[in-house]
């Protein structure tokens, strides 16, 4: 659980990455990073929660949507000619599967055997964080759909909750899954 949990510190990581620690400052870079090292800890828990936990199936969505987010940002660090004449849904895609990550992981929470009292905190913040990025998921879809296919300018709006999301919900997130993870 503990190496699930980088994706939610992608803006942590973008913010430290101003000590230029990874090749080049493009945070595609990052992201293929930490969506990488977050697949492979789904992908483990998968592996082992198949043997101890009922409900382990629950987080295939979170280790999918991983996935998908490790095939997209290897496209895009790979470089253009991956993406040719679709480079204006790359970053569309990327916002909807960081949104979704939340409301996955409220799906690996359930799936963790028996709910303790402690695991209510853990499907609180998940549920608060799931309600924000359905949220701004539906917002995004909303105002994506009312311009052009090619333009890729979001309104002052849409990347106010997105700030919000990342730099607020994420890290909640990702701490969520730490704690778990050291119990």
């Amino acid at each position: 659980m503990a190496l699930m949990s980088f994706i939610f510190m992608f803006v942590v990581g973008i913010l430290s990455n101003g000590f230029y620690l990874l090749p080049g400052t493009d945070e595609d870079v990052l992201l293929e990073l930490m969506s990488f090292i977050s697949f492979f800890g789904s992908v483990l828990f998968l592996l082992e929660g198949r043997k101890v936990l009922p409900g382990w199936y629950l987080a295939i969505p979170f280790c999918i949507s991983l996935f998908l987010l490790v095939i997209i940002s290897f496209w895009k660090v790979s470089g253009e000619e991956f993406l040719n004449g679709y480079r204006y849904l790359v970053t569309p895609v990327v916002i909807t599967l960081l949104a979704l990550l939340s409301p996955f992981s409220l799906l690996v929470f359930l799936s963790l055997h028996g709910h303790p009292y402690s695991m209510k905190a853990y499907l609180a913040v998940s549920s608060i964080a799931s309600i924000i990025s359905i949220f701004s998921l539906f917002f995004a879809i909303w105002e994506l759909s009312s311009r052009s296919p090619h333009e890729a300018s979001f309104s002052n709006g849409l990347i106010a909750i997105y700030f919000l999301y990342w730099f607020a919900v994420m890290p909640i997130v990702g701490l969520s899954f730490l704690l778990r993870a050291t119990k």
